[in-house]
């Protein structure tokens, strides 16, 4: 079994289907539950929707985003590496659910969707680089949820 695999591809939202078919299938490779798999696409496809959408805004050039996923002992990561401008999702509040919706601020469900649906959250910033590591358990035992970042 393959414990590695790597997709460069250039952030275009019709890119998208292409970006959940290979993180499918590369946690069907590694075993991963179907539901389990559903969720990661969702995860990556918020995370990669996000880059899209807002990284590289000030350009006119396409970004391109790299997602390598991988396997070892009990855990799948998923890092997606991207040159757009620096953003750490990690540090973004939780949004307030509780308030009525045409009084909450705008943004911020994505990425709290995202946390839900990983065990843990990393963000670092590297070499001019976004990089944002989902990890997933594969253990049967509860997971515990855990969000960080870091800047070089």
């Amino acid at each position: 079994m393959k414990d590695r695999f790597e997709l460069e591809i250039e952030g275009k939202l019709e890119n998208l289907s292409r970006i959940g078919e290979f993180v499918g299938n590369s946690m069907s490779d590694f075993g991963l539950e179907d539901r389990k798999i559903f969720e990661v696409q969702l995860a990556v496809d918020e995370a990669c929707s996000n880059i899209i959408n807002y990284g590289y805004t000030e350009t006119e050039d396409v970004g391109v985003i790299t997602i390598i996923c991988s396997t070892k002992e009990n855990e799948v990561k998923i890092v997606i590496s991207d040159a757009g401008k620096p953003f750490d999702p990690t540090s973004v509040p939780p949004p307030d659910l509780d308030t009525n919706l045409e009084d909450r601020t705008v943004g911020g469900l994505g990425i709290h969707f995202i946390k839900t649906l990983v065990d843990e959250l990393r963000y670092e910033y590297r070499d001019g680089k976004n990089l944002l590591t989902l990890s997933i358990s594969t253990s049967d035992r509860a997971s515990k949820k855990h969000v960080s970042s870091r800047s070089h």
